[in-house]
C-alpha cells in the first residue's frame, strides 16, 4: 500500500512544474541524470555557464554539471551571455519547492513511526523507518532499529529525496529542537537492579540512549558492551554500553557481575585429563561456548565434542516429545547431545589381517586453561602406538570446526589412521519402543539428508528403516546404494524444533566424507554418523598396508569437518 506521501506527491507535482512557463521549453539534465523542462535565457563561453528560466526563476548552471547532450543543446541556442544572479541549482530547488508547497497537515507524526519504500539513485529498493536528516545525511533504520545507518542523501533517488526532506520537515514541527541549550542534566543516581540466576535467561526489555527499546535477553558483556540475544536471530547483536540509557546499563553489568560469580570451581590437568570444571552446568568440561542456538562443549579427554540445540522459545524438549513448560530460556533441548570425535584406529592386526581397533591415547600433553570464550582450542599428546596428535576445536557463533594430524614413529608396530566422527542425536532408542506409533510420534518429519558426490540427494526419514529405504533405492536400479563420499549431511525435521544441522568438509577434493547407519541401528532416529578422513586416510583403510599412504593421519585446516547449526529451517 502506498504511503500518503506519494499521494501529496502525484497532486501536486505538475503545478510546480507549469508555474512561470512562458517561453518554450527544453529537457535539462545534469550529469546525476535529473531532468527538468526549463527555457533557455543564454550562454556565457568564456563563464562556460548557460542561464535558464525554470519556475520563474533565473538559474546560472555551469556546463561541466550538464550532461553532454544537454551542453550541446546550450551552444545551439547559444545568445548573448547575461549576467547570472542565483548561485543555487534548479535540481536542488525541485525538493524545497516540493517540500514548502505541501500542505502542512499532508503526513501527521505517525509518519515518524513507521517504515517508507526508499529507492536508491540506482534503482534498488528498501524498506526502512526516518530516524533524521542532517544536512546532506539520512539516517535510517530497519528491523525494528535493530540496525541503524547513515548514507548520503544523493544516494538516493529525487522521490526519495523529497520524501526525506518531507518526513524532516514533520519531524521539526511535531519534535521541535529546544530554542536554546538546554541545562546539564543532573546525574541519575540508577540503584542497580537485584537479579537472580533465573534473569540470565529472561528476556529483559532494554532502552537505548535516545528512548528506543528493544526485547531481549543476555549473553554476555565487558568493559566495552553488552551482547543480546534477539528473538529469531541466529547471532547476538552487541551494543556498547554508550547506546543504552542508565537503566540498561546498570541492568547489563549486574547481569554481568552474577554471571561471573556463578563461574564453576576448576580441577587442574594432567596426563589423562585436562583441566576442567569441577562444578556447575559445565563439570567435566574443558572449553564451553554459548551461542544464541546451540552450546558446546569440549569434554576433559580432549577428544570428544558435546553439542546441544537451544529452543527460541527458550522451553526444554525431551527425545522426540512436544516442547514442555515451565523451563527459564536458554533450555537444553534434544537429548542425548550431538558429539563429534577425533578417532584414530589401526586396521591390520598382528597377523596382517583387518582388524579395526581405536587408539587409545595414553598421555595428555599441556592442557589448555578452561575457557568459554577461546575461538581455538588445541590438544596434544600421544597414542597408544607411539604417535604424536594435534586436535583443533573452532566453537563460533556460526559454528563448529574440526582439524588434526598425528605423526608415528617409523618403528610403529600399529600404524594408524585419522577419522573424525560425527554422531548425530539418538531421539529415540527405537529397541524399547513399545510401538510403531511411538517411533513415528517422536520422529515427526524428521529425516537426514545426504548429497552424494555423485547423484541426487537422498532422504532417509527417521521413521523408516535403513534396510527398507536402501531396498527401495535398489529396486529403483541404483546399484550399491552406498552413495559415499558425500559432499555434505543435514539433519532436520520437527524432533529438531526449528533448527538444522548441517556438516561438511571444506575441501571435497583432498577428503572422504562419508555417511553410515552404524552398528545395530535399525532406524535414522537412533543416530547416524558421519566420517572425515583425509583421501590417504580413506585408501589407507581399504588397505592391509596402510604405510603406502603418507597422509592418512593428517585433516589440515582447508579439509576441515564444519557444523553448522542454522535457525529458522523449518
Amino acid at each position: 500500500m502506498k504511503q500518503p506521501y506519494l499521494i501529496a506527491l502525484i497532486l501536486f507535482l505538475p503545478f510546480s512544474f507549469i508555474l512561470g512557463q512562458d517561453e518554450t521549453l527544453h529537457p535539462w539534465t545534469d550529469t546525476q541524470g535529473r531532468t527538468l523542462q526549463a527555457s533557455f535565457i543564454s550562454l556565457d563561453e568564456a563563464a562556460q555557464t548557460v542561464t535558464i528560466k525554470w519556475n520563474g526563476k533565473v538559474f546560472p548552471l555551469t556546463l561541466n554539471t550538464l550532461a553532454p547532450e544537454s551542453q550541446a543543446l546550450a551552444k545551439k541556442l547559444g545568445a548573448p551571455p547575461v549576467a547570472a544572479s542565483a548561485s543555487s541549482s534548479p535540481f536542488d530547488e525541485i525538493l524545497d519547492e516540493v517540500v514548502a508547497a505541501m500542505p502542512a497537515d499532508t503526513l501527521g507524526p505517525e509518519a515518524l513511526d513507521i517504515d517508507h519504500d526508499w529507492t536508491s539513485a540506482d534503482g534498488r529498493s528498501l524498506s526502512a523507518k526516518f530516524i533524521s536528516l542532517e544536512g546532506d545525511q539520512l539516517t535510517l533504520a530497519m528491523n525494528a532499529g535493530a540496525k541503524e545507518f547513515t548514507v548520503p542523501l544523493n544516494k538516493f533517488s529525487a522521490e526519495s529525496q523529497a520524501l526525506a526532506k518531507i518526513l524532516q520537515s514533520v519531524a521539526q514541527k511535531h519534535r521541535p529542537a529546544p530554542s536554546k541549550p538546554a541545562a546539564p542534566a543532573k546525574p541519575v543516581k540508577v540503584v542497580p537492579p537485584k537479579v537472580v540466576e533465573a534473569d540470565l535467561d529472561k528476556t529483559h526489555s532494554w532502552t537505548s540512549s535516545d528512548g528506543r527499546s528493544l526485547q531481549a535477553s543476555f549473553v554476555s558483556a565487558d568493559d566495552t558492551g553488552v551482547d543480546l540475544k534477539i528473538r529469531g536471530s541466529s547471532s547476538p547483536k552487541s551494543l556498547p554500553w554508550s547506546k543504552l540509557d542508565a537503566q540498561s546499563v546498570a541492568l547489563g553489568k549486574a547481569l554481568q557481575k552474577l554471571k561471573k560469580s556463578l563461574i564453576p570451581t576448576v580441577h587442574g590437568g594432567g596426563e589423562k585429563a585436562l583441566e576442567r570444571y569441577g562444578s556447575g552446568k559445565w563439570k567435566g568440561y574443558n572449553t564451553y561456548f554459548e551461542s544464541v542456538a546451540f552450546e558446546a562443549g569440549l569434554h576433559q579427554n580432549g577428544q570428544l565434542v558435546h553439542v546441544w540445540l537451544l529452543d527460541d522459545d527458550g522451553n526444554r524438549v525431551s527425545r522426540g516429545s512436544s516442547k514442555s513448560s515451565g523451563d527459564s530460556s536458554g533450555a537444553r533441548v534434544v537429548l542425548p547431545p550431538m558429539s563429534i570425535t577425533f578417532f584414530p584406529y589401526n586396521n591390520v592386526d598382528d597377523k596382517g589381517q583387518r582388524n579395526w581397533n581405536p587408539l587409545s591415547v595414553t598421555k595428555l600433553g599441556e592442557s589448555p586453561p578452561v575457557s568459554n570464550d577461546r575461538k581455538v582450542t588445541s590438544v596434544t599428546g600421544e597414542l597408544e602406538n607411539g604417535a604424536k596428535f594435534e586436535y583443533n576445536y573452532e566453537f563460533t557463533h556460526a559454528g563448529l570446526a574440526f582439524w588434526g594430524e598425528a605423526k608415528e614413529p617409523s618403528s610403529t608396530k600399529y600404524p594408524g589412521v585419522l577419522d573424525i566422527r560425527f554422531k548425530a542425536p539418538q531421539v529415540l532408542d527405537a529397541s524399547k519402543a513399545e510401538s510403531i506409533q511411538e517411533i513415528n510420534d517422536a520422529a515427526g518429519d524428521g529425516a537426514l539428508y545426504v548429497d552424494p558426490i555423485d547423484g541426487k540427494t537422498i532422504k532417509f526419514p527417521f521413521n523408516e528403516k535403513w534396510t527398507d529405504i536402501k531396498n527401495r533405492l535398489s529396486k529403483g536400479g541404483k546399484q550399491g546404494v552406498s552413495y559415499n563420499p558425500i559432499k555434505y549431511a543435514e539433519f532436520r525435521g520437527s524432533p529438531l524444533g526449528d533448527h538444522k544441522i548441517k556438516i561438511s568438509s571444506a575441501s571435497t577434493r583432498t577428503t572422504s566424507f562419508a555417511w553410515d547407519d552404524g552398528y545395530s541401528q535399525v532406524y535414522p532416529i537412533q543416530g547416524a554418523m558421519l566420517s572425515l578422513k583425509s583421501s590417504d586416510g580413506a585408501e589407507a583403510a581399504k588397505s592391509l598396508k596402510p604405510t603406502d599412504f603418507k597422509k592418512r593421519l593428517e585433516i589440515k585446516k582447508t579439509e576441515r569437518l564444519q557444523v553448522k547449526v542454522i535457525r529458522g529451517a523449518g
